[in-house]
């Protein structure tokens, strides 16, 4: 078998990765200037808590060494890797990577060590990660696990909104103007990763109950198979919101599907902000330029 990497910009929960033995890459971020490089330095609760109360958060990259010390171990027990990364369009980490990639192999020639760019965030690109796995886990040679992971990657869609439009904002995601009107009217964007890898604002609804309204709209027009596949609802802080919209998505598509609840983690929760809520779900993501 090979060994499956995925990193915390693909907010993989924990009963999955134990499952399906997937190893993940912590996404370095700082705090008000207190750099944080391990789960557990802080909890999400009071990362949350320090955004609402205007800390300045922002993420990092790790740097080629790091890279080569998370994945050199396995290279020289002889194993193989495949690591489902979250978007690279959205990545500044992508070209210390390759620099660390190109190092290893030359190093390690007689292994297969592949890069897949999920072309997605969060657990749209996580739930490739965990489909690799399991097929990982059945036996699927290397190189068919590569095949079949580019064939399929943009069958995982993510659509979420946001409920304050001031961290699109501070990412460059959206015009100061487009944040002053938006929440002046509280809108709350919906917002999808289409299959270039990119965020693509898709509904302007004004309000969370037309917001959810909205992400369910897309969960019934493009889900697939939905009782055949996890179905994922993250929130950054916002649990009552998420429990609102499970039950929601239960009354207007069926009580078959599986809804599995958990937390955006602190690399992509440090762009979209707290109050953020998401499904995540088998289906295609839609080509916006």
């Amino acid at each position: 078998m090979s060994v499956i990497f995925s990193d915390t910009g693909c907010d993989v929960l924990k009963d999955f990765k134990e499952k399906y033995d997937i190893k993940e890459i912590f996404m370095p971020f700082s705090v008000d200037g207190t750099d944080y490089d391990s789960d557990g330095q802080i909890s999400l609760k009071d990362f949350y808590a320090k955004m609402r109360s205007g800390s300045k958060v922002s993420t990092s990259s790790l740097n080629p060494q790091l890279y080569i010390e998370i994945f050199e171990p396995y290279l020289k027990e002889g194993k193989d890797i495949i690591y489902v990364h979250f978007s690279g369009q959205m990545s500044g980490t992508w070209a210390q990577l390759d620099v660390a990639v190109k190092e290893l192999t030359e190093k390690y020639p007689e292994r297969k060590f592949d890069i897949i760019d999920s072309q997605n965030i969060s657990l749209g690109g996580g739930l490739l990660a965990i489909e690799v796995a399991k097929r990982n886990k059945d036996g699927m040679p290397h190189k068919e696990l590569v095949n079949w992971a580019n064939q399929n990657k943009n069958q995982f869609s993510v659509y979420f909104y946001v409920d304050d439009l001031k961290y699109l904002k501070n990412g460059g995601r959206i015009s100061t103007a487009t944040a002053v009107v938006g929440t002046l009217l509280k809108i709350k964007p919906v917002i999808h990763c289409a299959s270039s890898g990119l965020l693509k604002v898709v509904g302007k609804p004004m309000g969370t109950k037309k917001a959810m309204t909205e992400l369910v709209s897309y969960v019934k027009k493009y889900g697939k198979e939905l009782e055949n596949h996890p179905f994922f609802i993250l929130h950054a802080d916002a649990e009552e919101q998420a429990e609102q919209l499970k039950n929601f998505v239960l009354e207007e598509i069926g009580p078959n599907i599986k809804i599995y609840l958990g937390n955006v983690g602190t690399t992509v929760g440090t762009h979209c902000g707290p109050g953020t809520v998401a499904v995540f779900f088998h289906g295609p993501q839609l080509v916006i330029e």
